[in-house]
C-alpha cells in the first residue's frame, strides 16, 4: 500500500448503506481530524487519487471535502491542495448536508391528459380564444412586405437589433436601466435558464432555489451537476433567516428566484426582503437569476417593479418570458445580462441553436413599437381579473376553512395547502374521475415533496367552470376530512 493512503486504511465506505457515500466519507474524515489522527496542516490527497483509492466517483470526494471546508475542518490553498485546519473547539453549528447530485430525485415529465368536456385547472397558458390572432396576422403581413426574404434569414445570435432596442425601452418604463447591448433574445424561458446554468455552473456548484419552485429550473441545474439547496418560502417572499444561515455555509454561485407572483405559490417579495436578498448576494458574491414570467398580471393597486430595478452592481440576471400571456408556441423570451456576462451567454446561446426565429423577432418588435402589446395586456388583464376574483370568491365559499389559501397579487394560479392527513395526489385523482384536472404540488419541490399542496389555475376556465369545479373540489376535500 502507498504511504500516501496509510492514514486512511480505517475509512470504510459501504455502497449498500442508505447514507450517501460522500456523507460517509465526510463523517470518517471528520472523525480522523477531531481525534487528531490527521493533525493541523496535514495535506489531504488529491481528489482523483483518493477517489481511485476508495473506488468511488471523484464527485464523492469533492462533496466530502466541500462539507469539511464549510464546517471549518479543512481549508484550501489555490494550486496547492486541501489542508487540515486548526480545530480550537467543536463548531457550534455545522452546515447541513446536501444530497449528492446522483441521488437527487428526478422529476419526470408527465404531459397533462386533457379529457373532452373536462374542467382544466392544470393548464397555465392562455386559451386560443384569447390570442390576438388578427393583430398578429396584420403585423406578419407588414413585416413580410417590408423585409421580404430577409425576414427568414438567420439573425444575430444575440437577437434582432431593433427588437433589443424596443425591449430596453420597454424595461425602462418598468424602472429597469437597460441597454440593448445587454439584452439576449432566447427561445423561451426554459432555454434562458439552461443558458445561464451552462454559462455559470460547474459540476458540484451550489444553487439556491425557492422551495417550492419551477420544476424546469430544477431540471436545468441538475443537468449541470449542480447541488440544489432549497430556501423556504413565506407569504412575503423568501425566508431570509433560512437564506442567511445557508448562504454562509454553502456560498452558492447562483440564486434562482421569482420575486413577483412566484410560481407556484403566488407569493411576492416585500421591499425589505428584496433589498436583503440583494445585500446577501453582494456580500457572498452570488449571482441572482430573476425569473419574471407573469408580472404583467399584477391586479393590485400598486404593482411591484422587478427585483432587477433594485440592482445597483450588476448582480441580477433578469429573465422575461411572454409565453403565459401572449402566444406560447412562439417561444419568445429574453435575458437582461450584467455587462460582464454578455459574451459568455452569447457563446452558449450560439452553441444552443444559433439564433431565435427571425420572423418572430421582427414581428414582436413591431408589436412593441406600435403599442399593440400594451393593448393586448390591458385586454387580458380585464379578462383574468374577473376570473381571479371569481376563483377567490368560490374558494372562500366552497372549500373547507381548514384549507389554507394565500391570496396572490395576481397571476393565473392559487396555491392551496390541504389539512394535515389529506393527500393532494388522492384528491387530484378523485377530481379527475369527476372531470376536474388539478396539479398536485409535489412536482414543485426539489426533494422531500410534501403531499398536501395543490396548484389551481384559472387560465383556461370560464366563470361557470370555476364555480362548478371548485365546488367539486370542496366536496372531495370534505369527504377526505370525514374519512380520516
Amino acid at each position: 500500500m502507498s504511504r500516501d493512503f496509510f492514514d486512511f486504511v480505517s475509512v470504510q465506505l459501504e455502497k449498500e448503506n442508505k447514507k450517501s457515500l460522500y456523507i460517509q466519507l465526510y463523517d470518517q474524515l471528520r472523525e480522523l481530524i477531531v481525534t487528531g489522527k490527521l493533525s493541523y496542516g496535514y495535506l489531504l490527497p488529491p481528489v482523483r487519487k483518493l477517489a481511485a483509492f476508495f473506488g468511488v466517483n471523484p464527485s464523492t470526494v469533492v462533496g466530502a471535502y466541500k462539507l469539511l471546508e464549510q464546517n471549518g475542518y479543512i481549508f484550501s490553498r489555490a494550486g496547492s491542495g486541501s489542508y487540515v485546519a486548526e480545530i480550537t473547539g467543536r463548531p457550534d453549528e455545522e452546515c447541513p448536508a446536501v444530497p449528492d447530485v446522483h441521488e437527487a430525485e428526478v422529476i419526470p415529465y408527465r404531459p397533462v391528459k386533457l379529457h373532452k368536456n373536462c374542467i382544466d385547472f392544470a393548464t397555465v397558458m392562455p386559451p386560443p380564444d384569447l390570442l390576438p390572432i388578427d393583430d398578429f396576422k396584420n403585423i406578419l403581413i407588414e413585416v413580410l412586405d417590408r423585409d421580404k426574404g430577409n425576414a427568414f434569414s438567420y439573425q444575430d445570435s444575440q437577437g434582432f437589433g431593433p427588437l433589443r432596442e424596443a425591449i430596453s425601452a420597454y424595461l425602462k418604463e418598468q424602472g429597469i436601466k437597460a441597454q440593448a447591448d445587454n439584452v439576449q433574445i432566447i427561445s423561451g424561458a426554459q432555454q434562458g435558464i439552461d443558458i445561464v446554468a451552462k454559462s455559470l455552473l460547474n459540476f458540484g456548484d451550489y444553487v439556491f432555489t425557492e422551495n417550492p419552485t419551477y420544476p424546469g429550473a430544477i431540471a436545468a441545474f441538475r443537468s449541470r451537476g449542480a447541488k440544489i439547496v432549497e430556501i423556504n418560502m413565506e407569504d412575503d417572499g423568501i425566508d431570509i433567516q433560512d437564506l442567511e444561515a445557508k448562504i454562509k455555509c454553502f456560498r452558492p454561485k447562483l440564486i434562482y428566484v421569482m420575486a413577483n407572483i412566484q410560481n407556484p405559490t403566488g407569493y411576492s417579495y416585500s421591499l425589505i426582503k428584496r433589498n436583503r436578498l440583494i445585500g446577501l448576494a453582494r456580500r457572498y458574491n452570488a449571482v441572482i437569476l430573476e425569473d419574471d414570467y407573469i408580472s404583467e398580471l399584477d391586479f393590485s393597486d400598486m404593482p411591484l417593479a422587478p427585483l432587477k430595478a433594485l440592482d445597483r452592481d450588476h448582480r441580477v440576471i433578469y429573465l422575461k418570458s411572454f409565453s403565459k400571456i401572449f402566444m406560447p408556441g412562439l417561444r419568445l423570451a429574453f435575458l437582461l445580462m450584467p455587462p460582464q456576462m454578455v459574451a459568455q451567454v452569447l457563446t452558449v446561446k450560439h452553441h444552443s441553436d444559433i439564433s431565435t426565429s427571425g420572423l418572430t423577432q421582427r414581428a414582436f418588435d413591431l408589436y412593441l413599437r406600435k403599442g399593440i402589446w400594451q393593448k393586448h395586456i390591458a385586454a387580458v388583464q380585464r379578462i383574468y381579473l374577473e376570473r381571479y376574483q371569481i376563483t377567490q370568491a368560490t374558494i372562500e365559499q366552497f372549500l373547507p376553512s381548514s384549507v389554507t389559501c394565500h391570496r396572490p397579487r395576481g397571476g393565473l394560479t392559487y396555491w392551496l395547502a390541504l389539512p394535515e392527513g389529506v393527500s393532494a395526489k388522492k384528491v387530484a385523482q378523485a377530481a379527475e374521475k369527476q372531470g376536474v384536472l388539478l396539479t398536485p404540488g409535489t412536482a414543485f419541490f426539489p426533494r422531500h415533496a410534501p403531499d398536501r399542496f395543490i396548484r389551481l389555475s384559472f387560465a383556461v376556465v370560464c366563470s361557470e367552470e370555476i364555480l362548478h369545479g371548485v365546488k367539486i373540489l370542496g366536496e372531495i376535500i370534505s369527504r377526505n376530512l370525514s374519512n380520516r
